[in-house]
Formats: structure tokens, C-alpha cells, sequence
């Protein structure tokens, strides 16, 4: 879950308003359920981006570089591989030199084929000057403003070093179990530690993600639904023709029989036939939607227009209604007494 801090109407600011932050995290910590929690500027999928032009200090070749600030334990909370060097540490103050993690992405953007950890990058910052970071860690990338883009590279600064007037931090939270009794106790705890700030506002991170991927759902389950219309209109019609094309033989059938033919043999022949029938059927119409798939790949996300599971679920139902409709006309008629098939012409 994420808890949203709104932090202007109350008095600290600076290394006090850092304090306040660090004991309220432990205090999260402590309660029960939580395995992780720390704070981020700007949590993913949460529709908010903030950018820097960066380059490393041996090279002019600038970077447009996604840029957050975070607190110890933030790549912990999100199950992020520390891939090299460490996190940040609550002493990694303004006096201590200011520290970067970079994503997977932007060292290599920064500094190919070379190890980032212990270099420099330099943040253009127009009139205000240049900023220099010393690399301290590389961290796994993560999809940051959708699911359906690629991991954009990305810079994490410590919010120890943050030097915004009253920063506003979210609380990312992993919790086993119910967030109910969670949320209240953590809005509890906001009141008891700062009376003065309004009541931290409760989302879910995977409501964020749902959101970044609503169209596609919607897209998704109308265009199950249309399948489904399409399934059954094909499965009606199947059985349909099957059934008026079995029926339409009974005098055939009828003869067969009163020339020795048994009625088990009569069912297997119209079935046989009936089945090729299904078979270049099914044939025929999965070629199609193998080419055709990929007008659909823009409603998927991690899933594969041409998933073999749906494609043979598809072609067993239609099969199992062909032998349903070559078998119940093919039986009902082997049942007719051949004199009265015979009759019936």
C-alpha cells in the first residue's frame, strides 16, 4: 500500500523534517504485518514523472534520465535487485557528498561497457550550476510510467539529501494480510507524531497499475466477449448444417441398412465424414488467425496472440460440436426402421 504524506502545514523542515520521517518509517516497521516500508518522491505507475539531463563526468553524451528520491530500504520494499554496490544509509547526508544509485538502464546509457559504481555523473542543472553525484550502487530496472513501455533509465538521490522546502514523501508499505487495521494505525500514528498534518491518503499500488492498463482490460474482455458471440454463432451454425446435411441422407441410410448395413457401422460413415469436415474447418480457420494475430497484439500485455492452449481450447470445442452434430442426426436416423426411410423418398 502507499501512504501520502502532505507535510506544508507543518513546521519542520530540513534535517528535523528527515527525523520526523525516519522515526515515523520505524515506527511502520513496527506495526503488525508490515515486512517492509520506505518513502519515495514519486511511486511507479502513479502518473507522475520527474526528469533530468545527466552525463557522466567523462563524457558530454547527455541523458534524459528518469529521477526519484528515496529512502534506505526502497529497493527492498519493491523486491528491486541490488545488483552491485550498496543502498543508501540515513547518514547519507549533504556533508557525506551527494550520492546516486543508478538503474541497469542508465549505466549503461552512462557508462558503457564500463562499472558505474565509484564514478561521477553530473546533472545539468541551467542557472543553478552543475550537480556531481558519486555512484554508489546499480539497482534492477522496473517499469516506471506503464506497463507497456520499457524500463526507462532511472537515478535514485536519498531523501537525506533533499534540499526542497517541507519535501512531500508516499510511504510504500509491503503488508501481509489485511491493510485495513494497517491504514488506521498508521493514520494513528501520523496523528499522534504530527497533529497538524492532514490524515496520510491510503492507495494501493496495484490499483495504480490496474490504472495504467484500464484501456486494454476494456479492450481485452470486449474483445473476449465478441469471441465468445463468434464461438457460439459458429458452433449454432455447425451444428446447424451438420445436422440438415445428416438428416437430408436418412433415405441413404436407410437403404445402407436394408442392405445389411449395421447401425453402428452407418453412425461411424456419416461421423467420419462429417468430421473431415471439422478438420479442414478448423484447419483452415487456424491459419487464419495465425497470420491474423497480430492485429491483436496491442490489446495484450505478457501474453501471446498465438497462446497454443486457446488455440486448441478453440478447435476442441468446435470439433466436439461437429461429432455432436454429426452423431445425433446419424444416430437418430440409424434408428429408423429402413422400410419407413425407404417410404419417406
Amino acid at each position: 500500500m502507499n501512504l501520502s504524506l502532505e507535510m506544508n502545514k507543518q513546521s519542520r523542515d530540513g534535517d528535523a523534517l528527515v527525523a520526523w520521517y525516519h522515526q515515523y518509517v520505524d515506527a511502520i516497521g513496527r506495526l503488525p504485518g508490515v515486512r517492509a516500508t520506505a518513502y519515495v518522491s514519486y511511486p511507479p505507475m502513479s502518473g507522475s514523472i520527474w526528469t533530468e539531463t545527466m552525463h557522466a563526468a567523462a563524457s558530454k553524451a547527455e541523458q534524459d534520465i528518469y529521477m526519484n528520491s528515496v529512502s534506505p530500504g526502497y529497493f527492498g520494499t519493491l523486491r528491486m535487485p541490488m545488483l552491485s554496490g550498496r543502498d543508501f544509509e540515513w547518514s547519507d547526508t549533504g556533508p557525506s557528498g551527494l550520492k546516486v544509485i543508478l538503474s541497469q538502464q542508465a549505466a549503461q546509457k552512462l557508462f558503457p561497457g564500463q562499472n558505474a559504481v565509484g564514478q561521477s555523473v553530473i546533472q545539468s542543472d541551467g542557472s543553478a550550476g552543475n550537480k556531481s553525484f558519486q555512484v554508489i550502487g546499480i539497482v534492477g530496472d522496473i517499469h516506471y510510467a506503464s506497463l507497456r513501455k520499457d524500463a526507462p533509465p532511472e537515478a535514485y538521490v536519498p531523501m537525506t539529501q533533499n534540499t526542497d522546502h517541507k519535501p512531500n514523501y508516499v510511504a510504500v508499505t509491503r503488508v501481509e494480510g489485511s491493510v485495513v487495521p494497517l491504514a488506521a494505525a498508521a493514520r494513528q500514528l501520523a496523528s499522534n507524531m504530527a497533529p497538524e498534518i492532514p490524515a496520510p491518503v491510503l492507495t494501493s499500488m496495484m490499483t495504480d497499475i490496474d490504472g495504467t492498463i484500464a484501456s486494454e482490460r476494456i479492450m481485452a474482455m470486449l474483445a473476449v466477449f465478441f469471441a465468445i458471440c463468434a464461438l457460439l454463432v459458429t458452433a449454432i451454425g455447425l451444428y446447424g448444417t451438420l445436422a440438415y446435411s445428416t438428416a437430408r441422407r436418412t433415405s441413404e441410410i436407410g437403404i445402407r441398412m436394408a442392405l445389411g448395413a449395421k447401425p453402428a457401422q452407418v453412425v461411424g460413415l456419416v461421423f467420419r465424414e462429417n468430421a473431415w469436415i471439422a478438420v479442414y474447418g478448423s484447419f483452415a480457420g487456424l491459419v487464419v488467425a495465425w497470420f491474423t494475430a497480430r492485429a491483436l497484439t496491442s490489446l495484450l500485455y505478457s501474453t501471446s496472440a498465438r497462446d497454443p492452449w486457446l488455440l486448441i481450447a478453440s478447435v476442441t470445442v468446435l470439433v466436439f460440436i461437429a461429432s455432436a452434430a454429426s452423431l445425433v442426426p446419424a444416430i437418430r436416423a440409424a434408428r429408423i426402421d429402413p422400410s419407413a426411410a425407404l417410404r419417406a423418398e
